[in-house]
């Protein structure tokens, strides 16, 4: 034999295995940061919660308006404000009696005037 011949050391082949470990090392990595990085998704309860304050939000802007406005004796105004006084965690009473007072007995009126005061959860 002779001395010039060396023997390799590496096998052929190695390669690919290598390359596949480096890529999963990689996806791993990059995963891991994605989800370091990623913001926190609201649950759904505080997605329901924020569409509701934005329809009580929606509703004291009505609110405001239908007062600043006035119902003029007008039973589909006076139906509306009623309503949403009492939506909004107010008596009805008082104004029933001053609409039935200045325009003329109104049932509808009147019955939001006697509704029960829904109890508020906050």
């Amino acid at each position: 034999m002779s001395d010039d011949v060396v023997p390799k050391m590496r096998q052929r082949g190695q390669w690919p295995p290598i390359i596949a470990a480096v890529i999963v090392v990689l996806f791993t990595l990059s995963n891991a940061a994605a989800n370091m990085l990623a913001a926190k998704r609201p649950t759904t309860a505080e997605l329901q919660r924020e569409e509701q304050n934005s329809f009580v939000e929606q509703r004291h802007a009505r609110l405001a308006e239908l007062l600043a406005e006035g119902d003029h004796c007008r039973p589909v105004i006076a139906h509306e404000l009623a309503k949403t006084l009492v939506f909004d965690g107010r008596s009805a009473q008082a104004y029933a009696t001053d609409y039935e007072q200045r325009c003329a007995p109104d049932p509808v009126v009147h019955a939001w005037g006697a509704a029960r005061i829904p109890h508020r959860r906050d």
